[in-house]
């Protein structure tokens, strides 16, 4: 029987699953605590366990302890190295990438307004922090897990911040160097970005990325990628943050929702993951039920709204 491991690499295979795997990029600390769980990699994992989840994903950074904005921890190398150790889940590393990393720094109008008048003193600060994204990249290579996931929101609700020429000059020769190291340790590479992404879609396909992590479905239609590069990219997602944040779900959304996990999930290139990560204690209870109807959607069962 395969272990939860399996099930995801199938997903990335796109063979069919025997369910719909299921995991999250970021749990925050106050769904641990009202979990009654520490927001430690124990915890994490115990968490996991209970959610019935398949991945263990851990944000990575060497000098931030905490994401304050979403309340979520940040881990090390040796925590990455102890998380590789767990032979049935599936192990993910988030990476912030070169553009993440400036935003958090100095603000995303700073960097945007520093883009447009002064283009060279940004491509050279962008230069910095990619040498480190890129180093950083190669120490998580260096162990057992499955697959890395480079963090760069480019993008807002309606389109790309920058012109998707200028992001093709600027960022793709580092998407594709690092995708490439990635590849050649016979890991995975995913690209996550919040907001409206589905311009840049092919622009990433040709980069190689294997997949895209916690995108949103209401601003970019997953069922028209995968229509379009089903062959070619995982998605993770399906579960857009109003549906977490609801205290009820109409029938109309659920509706939908539904719609989507049957549409996504026949073939494989499908894992179920929230937009927005479960930051938030107040989403324990209806990440829960989100994953019931999930699974009573993939099987064809009724599902009462």
């Amino acid at each position: 029987m395969d272990n939860s491991a399996d099930i995801v690499t199938k997903a990335f295979e796109h063979r069919s699953p025997s369910r719909t795997p299921r995991g999250e990029l970021w749990l925050g600390t106050d769904l641990l605590k009202t979990a009654h769980l520490e927001d430690t990699l124990e915890g994490h994992r115990q968490l996991i366990k209970r959610l019935g989840q398949d991945i263990i994903c851990l944000p990575l950074s060497h000098t931030q302890a905490m994401n304050k904005t979403l309340g979520y921890r940040y881990f090390n190398l040796k925590e990455l190295k102890e998380a590789s150790n767990i032979d049935d889940l599936f192990v993910l590393a988030v990476i912030d990438g070169p553009f993440q990393r400036l935003v958090e720094k100095r603000g995303l109008m700073t960097v945007l307004n520093g883009w447009k008048k002064e283009k060279r003193a940004f491509e050279k600060t962008y230069e910095q922090e990619r040498r480190e994204v890129d180093a950083l990249i190669k120490q998580c290579l260096k162990l057992s897990m499955h697959a890395i996931i480079i963090a760069d929101d480019i993008a807002g609700e309606r389109a790309p911040f920058i012109d998707p020429y200028d992001i093709q000059d600027l960022f793709s020769s580092f998407y594709i160097k690092a995708i490439s190291e990635i590849h050649s340790t016979h890991k995975y590479a995913m690209l996550h970005s919040c907001g409206n992404i589905s311009t840049l879609i092919p622009a990433f396909v040709s980069y190689g990325f294997d997949g895209l992590a916690a995108v949103q479905h209401q601003t970019n239609d997953l069922i028209s990628i995968k229509e379009k590069y089903g062959s070619s990219l995982t998605l993770m997602g399906g579960i857009d943050g109003e549906l977490l944040t609801a205290g009820t779900h109409s029938v109309s959304s659920l509706k939908e929702y539904k719609r989507l996990v049957r549409s996504l999930a026949p073939g494989g290139g499908f894992i179920i993951c929230s937009s927005s990560g479960l930051y938030s204690g107040d989403f324990l209870a209806g990440i829960q039920k989100l994953y019931q109807i999930a699974d009573e959607a993939f099987t064809g069962n009724a599902v009462s709204g």
